[in-house]
C-alpha cells in the first residue's frame, strides 16, 4: 500500500454518521464479495455471480473494525458495455439507482468508495464503471481507494501496480491510495500469508480514508443526474422502442422519479433518438487533483475531518 495522491481539500460534507458507509464497486467478477469477506474476517457475502443482478443493485454488510462500525455496500457491477442495454434492463437499472440513492441518503451519505479491479488487462468497461460510480453517482465528491484483486500470483503483490501504473493513469483511474491484494487462501492455504496481509492492508485503508468526510446530495437532483447519465447506455436503435408517454409513466410508477424529472429524462432520450452521434468516453480530467490533491504533495493523513457547516 502506497499513497497515490495527497493533499486533500475536502468536498462539501454532511454531519458525520456513527456508521461509515463504504461503496464497494467494480466490474462483474473482480472479487467484490470476496473483498467483503476479507474485510469481515468471515464468509458474509455470497461470492457466486448472479448474472441477473443489476449494475446498481447493492447488498449491505455491517462490520466493526477497531471499534468503528462500517456499512459495506457491495454492488453488482457492470455487465455490459454502453450502447448494448435493452429497454427492460434500462428500467431495472433506473429503479436500482433510485433504490441505492434512497438508501444512501437515508443512511447519511457516502464516506468512501473502494474501486475493485483485477490484476490483469484494464478494459474500457473498467473505465466506464469507474466513471459511473466515481464521477456520476458520487459526483467526484467522495474519496477513492483502489483494491487490485487476484494479485496472489505475484511474489510481491505490489508488482502489478508498479508494472501498470502508467496505464492506470492513462485510463484516468485516480485514487488517494491503493492496495494489491488477494481474496483467496488458495489450494491447501498456499496463499494464506498473502491473504492475511491483504486483510490487514485493506482494513487500514478503510480506517484511514473513511473518516474524513461524508457526502450526499438532495435526492431528486442525485437521482436525476445518475439517470440522465444512464441513458447513454441505450443505443440509438434501442431508443426508438421507447414511447415517450409510456416511458414517463414507467419512470414515475416503477422507478420512483418525480413527474418533472421523468419528463426531463424522457426528453433527453428523445433527443438521443434524433441524434446520430454517439457518446464518447471523456478524457481524464484534472478534477481529482483539484478535489483531493496531486502527487508529490503533502500527505493527506494528518488532515482533520471537516465539520458540516449548514
Amino acid at each position: 500500500m502506497r499513497s497515490d495522491s495527497s493533499t486533500c481539500s475536502s468536498p462539501t460534507t454532511s454531519e458525520l454518521p456513527s456508521r461509515r458507509n463504504v461503496l464497494i464497486v467494480g466490474d462483474v467478477g473482480v472479487g467484490k464479495s470476496s473483498l467483503v469477506n476479507l474485510i469481515a474476517g468471515e464468509d458474509r457475502a455470497n461470492t457466486s455471480h448472479n448474472a441477473k443482478s443489476c449494475t446498481l443493485h447493492s447488498q449491505e454488510y455491517v462490520v466493526s473494525l477497531d471499534g468503528v462500525e462500517f456499512a459495506l455496500h457491495d454492488t453488482a457491477g457492470m455487465h455490459e458495455a454502453r450502447d448494448t442495454m435493452k429497454k427492460t434492463d434500462y428500467l431495472d437499472a433506473v429503479y436500482q439507482a433510485y433504490a441505492l440513492i434512497s438508501k444512501l441518503e437515508k443512511l447519511g451519505g457516502v464516506n468512501l468508495l473502494v474501486f475493485c479491479m483485477k490484476a490483469g488487462r484494464i478494459s474500457v468497461t473498467t473505465q466506464q464503471t469507474y466513471n459511473l460510480f466515481v464521477e456520476v453517482l458520487c459526483n467526484r465528491q467522495v474519496p477513492v481507494v483502489i483494491a487490485v484483486t487476484h494479485s496472489e500470483e505475484y511474489d510481491c503483490m505490489e508488482q502489478w501496480w508498479d508494472d501498470n501504473e502508467g496505464a492506470i493513469k492513462e485510463y484516468g483511474l485516480r485514487s488517494l491510495n491503493h492496495a494489491c491484494i488477494t481474496g483467496t487462501r488458495g489450494y491447501k492455504n498456499i496463499f494464506a500469508d498473502k491473504y492475511e496481509a491483504s486483510r490487514g492492508v485493506i482494513r487500514r485503508l478503510l480506517l484511514e480514508y473513511s473518516g474524513r468526510i461524508v457526502w450526499k446530495e438532495e435526492k431528486a437532483s442525485w437521482v436525476k443526474r445518475v439517470v440522465l447519465h444512464m441513458r447513454t447506455w441505450l443505443s440509438a436503435r434501442r431508443t426508438k422502442v421507447f414511447d415517450g408517454s409510456n416511458l414517463r409513466r414507467k419512470l414515475v410508477k416503477r422507478c420512483g422519479l418525480s413527474v418533472e424529472d421523468a419528463e426531463c429524462v424522457a426528453s433527453k432520450i428523445e433527443q438521443s433518438r434524433r441524434s446520430a452521434a454517439g457518446d464518447t468516453l471523456e478524457e481524464e480530467k484534472p478534477w481529482f487533483d483539484e478535489k483531493f490533491g496531486s502527487e508529490g504533495a503533502v500527505s493527506c493523513v494528518s488532515l482533520p475531518i471537516v465539520p458540516y457547516a449548514p
